[in-house]
């Protein structure tokens, strides 16, 4: 019996020992304890590092397009898109999630292209599929998305229907689809890159949508006094004028005899009505474009001396000779005493004033005269480019402004006459008549 018992303790104390070994914790995997990295948001092109306590752990991932993870647990992010990494440590495992999205968005301009409109540059966003543009009235406002633009490698877009009479803040977005899925860029472009514009608000307008001239604003220029340009046409009061299709029409007329050629036309001002100082003023008209013609639409001031002391705004002449939008100044005149004339070509002919509608504008501050045609930049006047000692004759443009519109013909300017492209209406009596039109849509004033 003794040494029955001293072998059953023997058989004990051995499936004792043999139980001990069967749970010592050295002999299994302990669960994988992830200290940084379950989850990620990386952008497009940069990486990230899961970190795990236990040593000797491995990593693979399940979409290699949209992320790759090295032995080490470095995640480059390749795509926008989902994926998952594993870590495996011995027979426990755990898995991160990685996110990757498109860089954020650099605005580089904002440029006002109407009233209520304005292109939106940005740079390329790695990985982007395209853009959302987001605007608000305050800078740290609410903003609200208003565009989509479709497309990775576009760079701009106007955003129109902006709110008149508004700073108005810009932010844009990368967005990426992966899937059914958009992932949008961690922010809005910086705020150091957040740029605004001021639209314009309509102060003053003639849509010229009546039967006749509005004598509250307008006053007729009449007589042949060569009007400072050896012009030939004599101005009348009525006569060389209709009202056609919400159009205000200036016709100048040839009426060709035997006993020579007649010259007649139309001349308006706005003088002591209405006069504006700074802003933006626009015009939107077709020209004529008979051999000859001068269609103009500019603006003098009302004090400050005799011309050029005065100032004078060319927001539009179309001639033969070309389509400028200029100013005239002391310093700046084209006459004898001047240091001639400062204009900026449009880079449109007579032919495609004459063809088709275009707005032209001059945009008045108190420092600088900007000219565009249909929301085109054409050409900055900044008096600051000059010396100070001369400053005085390049800016007379501080007191108010009155409208011109006429269609001169003839003259230095608009140079030989002919009949080419001009209308015959009539040819009775031994009087050959012709006319053409200069059709003015609106005269408009923004503040």
């Amino acid at each position: 019996m003794k040494g029955l018992k001293k072998f059953t303790a023997i058989v004990v104390a051995i499936a004792m020992v043999a139980g001990l070994s069967a749970v010592n914790p050295g002999k299994v995997s302990a669960a994988v304890k992830i200290q940084s990295g379950k989850k990620m948001t990386i952008v497009v092109g940069k990486t990230d590092k899961i970190y795990v306590k236990q040593k000797g752990a491995k990593f693979s991932t399940s979409n290699k397009k949209i992320a790759t993870v090295s032995s080490s647990g470095k995640v480059k992010a390749k795509k926008a898109g989902t994926c998952k990494i594993t870590v495996k440590v011995g027979s426990s495992s755990a898995k991160c999630t990685v996110k990757v999205v498109p860089a954020n968005v650099k605005v580089s301009s904002v440029v006002l292209t109407s009233q209520t409109s304005a292109k939106v540059t940005w740079k390329a966003a790695k990985g982007a599929s395209g853009y959302y543009i987001y605007t608000a009235t305050k800078k740290n406002g609410k903003y609200k998305k208003v565009k989509t633009v479709k497309g990775a490698k576009k760079k701009s877009a106007t955003v129109s229907n902006l709110p008149m009479g508004y700073n108005v803040y810009f932010k844009v977005k990368a967005y990426a689809k992966s899937g059914k899925k958009t992932l949008l860029s961690e922010s809005y472009s910086k705020a150091s890159d957040q740029l605004s514009v001021k639209t314009w608000k309509l102060e003053w307008s003639d849509e010229f949508n009546g039967n006749s001239l509005d004598t509250s604003v307008w006053t007729y220029e009449t007589g042949a006094t060569g009007w400072g340009n050896q012009e030939p046409q004599e101005y009348t009061a009525g006569k060389n004028i209709k009202f056609e299709n919400g159009n205000l029409v200036i016709i100048p007329r040839m009426e060709i005899s035997s006993s020579g050629t007649k010259y007649t036309s139309t001349r308006i001002k706005t003088a002591g009505k209405k006069e504006f100082t700074y802003g933006k003023m626009e015009i939107r008209a077709k020209s004529a474009k008979g051999q000859g013609t001068w269609s103009a639409g500019w603006m003098l001031g009302s004090t400050g001396g005799t011309w050029p002391a005065c100032g004078e705004i060319d927001i539009l002449e179309a001639m033969n000779g070309g389509v400028p939008q200029t100013i005239h100044c002391p310093y700046f005149n084209n006459s004898s005493n001047s240091h001639g004339n400062k204009y900026y070509t449009t880079g449109l002919t007579q032919a495609q004033c004459a063809s088709a509608y275009h707005s032209y504008a001059a945009e008045w501050t108190d420092t600088y005269i900007k000219f565009s045609v249909d929301g085109r930049e054409v050409g900055t006047y900044d008096p600051t480019m000059y010396s100070p000692t001369i400053y005085n004759q390049c800016w007379v443009f501080n007191h108010p402004f009155f409208f011109i519109l006429n269609c001169a013909i003839g003259g230095n300017a608009a140079g030989q006459i002919s009949t080419k492209d001009w209308n015959l209406v009539s040819n009775s009596g031994g009087v050959q008549t012709w006319e053409d039109y200069y059709y003015i849509d609106y005269v408009r004033v923004y503040k």
